[in-house]
């Protein structure tokens, strides 16, 4: 009995490994998509693919977005205004929604089958330490509901955590991706709006994203510890 529970416990440590392993594969593939976005050209490139092969550009993009998710390679801002330009308004919204929707149940599903190595992996010990208190199944769901509502929140360590909580799957997507619409919707049609010369719009949506933002880096932590306190009163 004892050397099934090693055999078992010696599975599970390999398929965190080779878990990592494939991972981190898809990070260094995806570094050259990535180098491509901080030039002019690299992203002419991108819309070239697009404007020759739009189901490759689609593939592309969520590939860009769902590693966004997997491994925070970049600020998630980038690859939602990316949509926009690339495909306007409605389609970068459903694509970055979708991308983003396919990188969570990915991250989820994974971290509900391995659990904490997973986690520890792709989140520094100072940022599991930060929400702890959501192990306390008191108004989980309100609490991770106004976590990803919140601008300036580190939503892609959330979406590495929240999986070692009691909530259900489908509770988790549904409500983490109505908290993150309102930042695609503004993310999208910025996008959208520069590519299109809409300067008015552009420039109305930027100030609104950085109040927003300015605002959710001001308070964030206020906000995480009211939530902390008000989970731990009785």
């Amino acid at each position: 009995m004892k050397n099934i529970f090693q055999n078992k416990k010696a599975i599970k440590i390999a398929a965190v490994v080779i878990l990592v392993i494939v991972m981190v594969g898809l990070t260094i593939a995806g570094i050259p998509l990535v180098k491509m976005l901080s030039t002019d050209e690299g992203r002419e490139a991108i819309q070239a693919i697009v404007d020759r092969n739009i189901v490759l550009g689609v593939l592309v993009y969520l590939l860009l977005q769902m590693l966004q998710v997997v491994v925070a390679l970049i600020p998630g801002g980038v690859i939602q205004i990316l949509g926009g330009v690339l495909f306007g308004n409605f389609w970068g919204m459903v694509l970055c929604f979708l991308g983003i929707l396919l990188g969570s149940i990915l991250v989820f599903m994974t971290v509900r089958k391995f659990g904490m190595p997973v986690v520890e992996a792709f989140v520094d010990s100072k940022g599991i330490k930060r929400f702890e208190f959501l192990n306390d199944d008191k108004k989980l769901e309100a609490t991770v509901f106004i976590l990803f509502l919140i601008p300036g929140m580190p939503k892609d360590a959330l979406t590495y955590i929240v999986p070692l909580t009691k909530i259900k799957p489908m509770r988790f997507f549904v409500l983490s991706m109505i908290a993150r619409t309102p930042a695609i919707i503004l993310s999208t049609v910025f996008g959208a709006s520069l590519s299109g010369g809409n300067l008015i719009t552009a420039i109305v949506v930027i100030a609104v994203v950085a109040v927003l933002g300015l605002t959710g880096i001001l308070f964030k932590d206020k906000i995480i510890d009211r939530l902390r306190r008000k989970k731990e009163s009785p």
